[in-house]
């Protein structure tokens, strides 16, 4: 809550918003380990989803609502509060980022790691496999994603359904400390034909 009220404050007093352009597709997503973004998106008739997600780091626990678009080759991802402020909107289209909102809130997040961290949970391991370098992903079960170095977990995720999106989804990325739990709250298809 005092987190809440401090995003709040800072969002109220300072009102600067930023815009971030970005072609770095080189994620350093742990000590030693490096991940190419992927450029394709794998869902191909278009997704929306709108999730809730807690984000727990350092003991301290936030709430926010994600709303994510995947059309036409672009994945657009806007952060909101709980109330529905919004706090930022990434882009991705063909390998180029572009990220505007509160500059607080953008300058922080770093948006290829929040891209990173989605494409590790929700894209195909088949492709992801290839672009990671200095650490293995594997699938030991149809609900389950670990990234290891050695036997050294680096990041694990686990999910409550086998079509990852349409379920309970729980992130933690050990090295950073950082955990993230997404509950869907509407998912919608459209085609494209």
């Amino acid at each position: 809550m005092r987190f809440i009220i401090l995003l709040a404050a800072i969002l109220f007093l300072t009102a600067c918003t930023t815009h971030y352009t970005s072609q770095q597709n080189n994620v350093l997503i742990a000590n030693q380990v490096q991940f190419n973004l992927l450029s394709t998106i794998p869902f191909k008739n278009g997704l929306t989803l709108t999730q809730s997600a807690t984000v727990t780091y350092q003991d301290e626990s936030q709430d926010l609502i994600f709303h994510t678009e995947i059309r036409d080759q672009t994945l657009t991802m806007v952060g909101l509060t709980p109330t529905g402020t919004r706090l930022f909107t990434i882009v991705t289209q063909e390998g180029n980022i572009r990220a505007d909102g509160f500059s607080s809130i953008v300058d922080n997040i770093k948006p290829e790691y929040l891209l990173a961290d989605m494409q590790l949970s929700l894209w195909p391991i088949s492709q992801l496999r290839s672009n990671i370098q200095g650490a293995s992903l594997e699938e030991p079960d149809p609900l389950t994603r670990q990234l290891t170095n050695g036997n050294k977990p680096l990041v694990s995720i686990y999910y409550s359904e086998a079509q990852h999106y349409q379920g309970y989804i729980e992130f933690t990325h050990h090295q950073r400390d950082y955990n993230l739990i997404l509950t869907p709250l509407s998912i919608e298809y459209s085609s494209h034909e």
